[in-house]
This record gives C-alpha cells, sequence and structure tokens, in this order.
C-alpha cells in the first residue's frame, strides 16, 4: 500500500477548511438575506398602512369639497335670486315715485 502524501491530506484538510468558510459565509449571508426580508415586510406593510390612512383622507377631503361646493352653487343662487328681489324692489320704487310725481 501507498501511504498518501504529507501534501494531499493537507490539501483535503485546506480544501475541507475552505468549505467550512465558504459554508460559514453563506450561512451568514442567507441569514443576513432573511432579516432584510423580514424588514422590508415589515416596511411594506407599515407604508401599507399610511397608504390606506392616505386614501381615507382624501376621501374624506374630496367629500368636504363636494359639499362646500355644493354649498357654494347654493350660495351663488340665492346671490342670484336676492339680486333679482333687489332689482324687482328698486322697479316697484322707482314706478312708485314715477306714480307720485304724476
Amino acid at each position: 500500500m501507498e501511504a498518501i502524501p504529507a501534501n494531499k491530506s493537507n490539501d483535503k484538510k485546506t480544501t475541507n477548511s475552505t468549505y467550512s468558510l465558504n459554508l460559514a459565509l453563506l450561512e451568514e449571508k442567507v441569514v443576513s438575506l432573511v432579516t432584510m426580508v423580514k424588514s422590508l415586510k415589515k416596511e411594506n406593510a407599515d407604508l401599507m398602512n399610511e397608504n390606506k390612512s392616505l386614501q381615507d383622507q382624501l376621501k374624506a377631503l374630496e367629500g368636504s369639497l363636494v359639499s362646500e361646493t355644493k354649498d357654494l352653487e347654493e350660495l351663488s343662487q340665492e346671490k342670484i335670486m336676492t339680486k333679482m328681489a333687489v332689482d324687482d324692489l328698486l322697479k316697484s320704487i322707482d314706478e312708485l315715485i314715477d306714480q307720485k310725481e304724476k
């Protein structure tokens, strides 16, 4: 039988050591990536909640805007009606003055 040269034995130890280091490094990277994924999922959930909240605020503001627009339109109509009523009153006053002067 041939004896295994010392070099080959050392090469196997070096190779095993290198594999162990590579596996440890790979494990660290996987753990780091898992941590990052968890963090990103939490951040995504937080952003989704914030998005929902902002959508609710937007709907409320849109509803308020619609309501205010309707109120403004009603006030505009009231203004027109009031102006017409004042014009009619002024016309009636002018007619009364003209009749009284005759």
